[in-house]
């Protein structure tokens, strides 16, 4: 290993964060790798994000970007599957399925990041979308405290986490901005109702990003009825803390050594890179 790549892996939906994400990391880094997740459980239309990537390409230059398909299914099967019965329960069910896809996002793009030699991975983490009494829609993925978690432990790895929209403006502004560039806005970064009433239009089958409809089925009760779902940040904390010491450490331990490589070598490799 020469040297650490000058290159993020963007964790790419195709939403209007994950695309503005992008199109601020083009400007900062030399290459862009666009990584959409195959989680499987009723998520449908991975490819559905092409279009925006082939303006990406067109826009800011076709060796600028490289687009892939991670599969993450066993990894969200340890996060998630394996416990979700017994778990749901205390922590809900946002928590234990949501969070925990997102958390297993995260640990494939880490996992990318090391295996390709990057500098850093993001995502589209934003402060619009942190749950309160006021923002009903908000996930608890996007709690400050469960970001920095989630920073402080790819740091482990010499491996930056970026949220370069994280205080971007809101969601008009980035919208504005990404329509100014030409990009198409995904029906869910529309703001359309979630019930019933918003679905039934000829808009809900225009998609940019992958549909999740496990989401949908998590949140029904405040998509049809608008009942905001119970959020907790240090239960949530608590929740991302034990799954990345007890389950996603070793999962990434475990890929490594059956690819022959000693992930403690690699990042003590990394660590020196990092501090030339």
């Amino acid at each position: 290993m020469e040297k650490i790549k000058k290159e993020v892996a963007v964790m790419f939906s195709g939403g209007i964060d994950s695309l503005l994400a992008a199109v601020l990391l083009q400007k900062e880094f030399d290459k862009v790798h666009l990584i959409t997740f195959d989680k499987g459980y009723l998520e449908f239309g991975l490819k559905n994000n092409l279009p925006n990537i082939e303006r990406l390409k067109k826009t800011y230059g076709e060796e600028k970007f490289v687009n892939k398909i991670i599969d993450i299914k066993d990894i969200l099967k340890k996060v998630s599957i394996k416990s979700l019965l017994k778990e749901y329960r205390y922590y809900g069910m946002e928590v234990v399925w949501c969070v925990a896809c997102r958390l297993s996002m995260n640990a494939g793009a880490l996992i990318y990041a090391l295996e390709n030699n990057l500098e850093a991975y993001a995502d589209g983490s934003n402060k619009d979308q942190i749950p309160s009494k006021e923002n009903i829609i908000g996930t608890a993925e996007n709690f400050p405290k469960v970001v920095q978690k989630l920073k402080e432990f790819a740091s482990r790895y010499y491996v930056d986490f970026l949220t370069p929209v994280y205080d971007y403006g809101g969601r008009e502004e980035r919208r504005k901005k990404l329509r100014e560039l030409g990009f198409e806005i995904d029906y869910l970064s529309m703001d359309r109702s979630k019930g019933l009433k918003g679905m039934l239009t000829k808009d809900f089958f225009f998609r940019t990003q992958p549909m999740c409809f496990s989401g949908w089925l998590i949140h029904w009760k405040r998509n049809l009825f608008g009942i905001p779902v119970k959020h907790d940040e240090e239960k949530t904390v608590e929740y991302v803390t034990k799954k990345l010491e007890n389950v996603v450490k070793n999962y990434i331990e475990e890929y490594f050594r059956k690819k022959n490589i000693n992930i403690h070598e690699l990042i003590e490799k990394r660590k020196k890179l990092k501090e030339v």
